[in-house]
């Protein structure tokens, strides 16, 4: 059943995955077999803004007039105490059978250090897929999928999966970016504002307009604009057809280390066997959802067997019938209801797995 839980997760993850992206994570490439887009009015194309932040003016010295896109200082990193990563792109075009369809991907990223490490990653595609969020606080991960809470241990997951899939600004642009606009408040934060071109992109898409703002005090992006257009067959899109893309990236740093980072409401109050059933103390690997329970103990099998032969009654359950075949396995009924706790393992085993699930 670990391998079950792990699907949930994986789900989670591709999710994120599904937009493969050049620029940073923000246009999906072109499928294998495509045509490059290539255009002549492609390079040093510049436009005006993506309207995604409303632009106020603000005296004071402006930022230098050319800044080094490679500069790491420039990127906010996973070693800040706290931070925010919110992108939005949406999708413009039409389906395979040339119906107008649009899709909007909103990706969220927080970690936190204080008090202690956590992490939350939220995807919500609007006229696709649906939504996820994955939670890591200590050495737990809650996973909620198509409403259902999917817990496992962190020692279950690959903890840089989820990271990993978010967008890097700093692996999709290069080279250096022209000031165009001076004193620009952004996500409460005083910046200048400058120009990208297809020069400072690495991808084959066409690009319409590019900006970056960045921080006069601290000296970060916070806000990554982007306007396109590309092929892709994303979420049912026609690849054979250009989908106008804009992103918009927001990166915010939060000064005192906490963003209060809770467990999902699915997973607080579960329903079904995850509260009906009593775990033993001392389990691994536990996994629950409104369909199943599983774990691993330390324990003979015909320990823990018994454990639920006396446990259960307490909750209203009546052993109904019991054997040996994969293991101990015993059935329990309540108001009409039929459950099998599966306990394997060889009888000489100091060790035993768990599962429960409804007949």
């Amino acid at each position: 059943m670990k391998k079950q839980n792990s699907i949930f997760i994986a789900l989670a993850i591709i999710l994120l995955a599904s937009l493969a992206c050049n620029i940073g994570g923000t246009a999906p490439a072109t499928e294998a077999g495509q045509e490059p887009v290539a255009t002549s009015e492609q390079t040093n194309l510049v436009a005006t803004t993506v309207p995604s932040q409303e632009a106020v003016a603000i005296d004071g010295p402006p930022g230098p007039e050319t800044i080094d896109l490679t500069n790491p200082a420039l990127y906010i990193t996973s070693s800040e105490p706290a931070y925010k990563f919110d992108t939005n792109t949406k999708f413009t075009g039409v389906d395979s059978t040339g119906t107008a369809k649009e899709v909007s991907l909103l990706m969220t990223e927080e970690t936190q250090t204080l008090p202690q490490k956590s992490q939350r990653f939220l995807v919500v595609v609007t006229g696709g897929e649906g939504s996820a969020e994955t939670v890591v606080i200590g050495d737990q991960v809650y996973t909620v999928f198509q409403g259902a809470c999917y817990p496992s241990p962190l020692s279950s997951v690959d903890e840089q999966s989820l990271s990993e899939r978010m967008p890097k600004l700093q692996d999709g642009i290069t080279g250096h970016a022209q000031r165009v606009e001076s004193g620009i408040d952004v996500n409460g934060f005083v910046t200048d504002k400058y120009a990208l071109t297809s020069e400072n992109m690495d991808a084959d898409d066409e690009l319409i307009g590019a900006f970056v703002y960045v921080v006069r005090d601290g000296g970060f992006i916070t806000l990554f604009e982007m306007q396109g257009r590309s092929k892709t067959d994303y979420q049912g899109l026609d690849p054979n057809q250009f989908t106008d893309i804009t992103t918009a990236y927001d990166y915010i740093p939060v000064e005192d280390g906490s963003l209060d980072i809770a467990i999902p409401v699915e997973c607080n109050n579960p329903a079904g066997l995850t509260s009906e059933f009593p775990v033993m103390d001392g389990a691994t690997n536990l996994n629950k959802s409104p369909e199943f329970v599983t774990y691993q103990i330390e324990k003979p099998r015909s320990e823990v067997a018994d454990f639920y032969r006396a446990e259960m009654p307490n909750r209203g359950w009546t052993l109904t019938d019991e054997g040996i075949g994969g293991g101990i396995f015993l059935v329990f009924t309540k108001d009409g209801k039929n459950v099998r706790v599966t306990v394997a393992g060889n009888s000489s085993d100091t060790s035993a797995s768990v599962a429960i699930t409804e007949e």
